[in-house]
């Protein structure tokens, strides 16, 4: 943890990359002052990283960034939703899909999801799952599970666990005062097109209704048109500020 009078931020190695450091501001993602930015990136490359990436920031907090040398990796689409009077759209016959909890346990195969959805410059991990369960005071983990299309017989002389059936797709979502954070949201490539993206959405929006948030607030990639589009659908609007993710190599710090 690194800590200063203007905010904190977690810091772990990448998962792709140990020596990446990845740099995840709290308290609301403030970024501190540039003096104490300089202070935390000597502290990163003492440490023996090579290059620092932020996770996803506002546009005020990338301009400090920028003045320190990060470059954009990633520009991110932000939209939101009033919560007031919403009501769910008309969906096609069997959306939703039944969603269930996401058990802690089953993180590690989510993240298996989240890397073929994503790939992996843009995965996270078991680790990445948990700290977005974290970052609000209250989430909500969901996953639609896949039919296993090969039942095998239970031996009741059997004592190993039964198979673990695959993901759909996963989501997390978060509370944090009045506000709703749909934070992720992945679906398994095979499973695209099926409903499982639209229910795990009114399933996250649903939630927050019901503990009266006002706002929703997802983001996704600039280019990701599938998931605007599934968002718009369901009531989103696009926001005209963005959010962005940096990177910053430390060999000149």
């Amino acid at each position: 943890m690194l800590r200063s009078g203007d905010g904190r931020a977690r810091v772990r190695p990448w998962w792709n990359d140990p020596s990446v450091a990845q740099l995840t501001f709290i308290d609301h993602g403030v970024v501190p002052a540039s003096p104490i930015l300089r202070v935390w990136l000597s502290e990163l490359r003492a440490r023996g990283f090579s290059s620092v990436r932020t996770g996803a920031v506002t546009d005020a907090g990338a301009d400090v960034l920028h003045r320190q040398g990060f470059a954009t990796l990633q520009a991110l689409q932000l939209l939101d939703l009033s919560l007031i009077g919403w009501r769910p759209p008309r969906v096609p016959d069997g959306v939703p899909l039944h969603s269930r909890r996401l058990r802690t346990r089953e993180f590690e195969t989510a993240a298996g999801v989240d890397l073929d959805a994503f790939t992996a410059p843009w995965a996270i991990d078991r680790d990445g799952i948990e700290e977005t369960c974290a970052a609000t005071p209250a989430h909500r983990a969901r996953t639609i599970t896949r039919t296993l299309q090969l039942r095998v017989p239970i031996d009741p002389d059997d004592t190993a666990p039964p198979p673990q059936e695959p993901l759909a797709g996963y989501a997390v979502t978060g509370r944090a005062d009045h506000h709703g954070y749909l934070q992720r949201l992945a679906v398994h490539p095979n499973c695209q097109g099926q409903g499982v993206g639209l229910s795990l959405t009114l399933d996250s929006l649903i939630w927050m209704q019901r503990r009266r948030l006002t706002r929703a607030v997802v983001n996704t990639h600039t280019d990701n048109d599938v998931a605007l589009a599934l968002y718009q659908r369901v009531g989103f609007r696009v926001l005209p500020q963005g959010l962005s993710v940096l990177v910053r190599r430390l060999d000149d710090v």
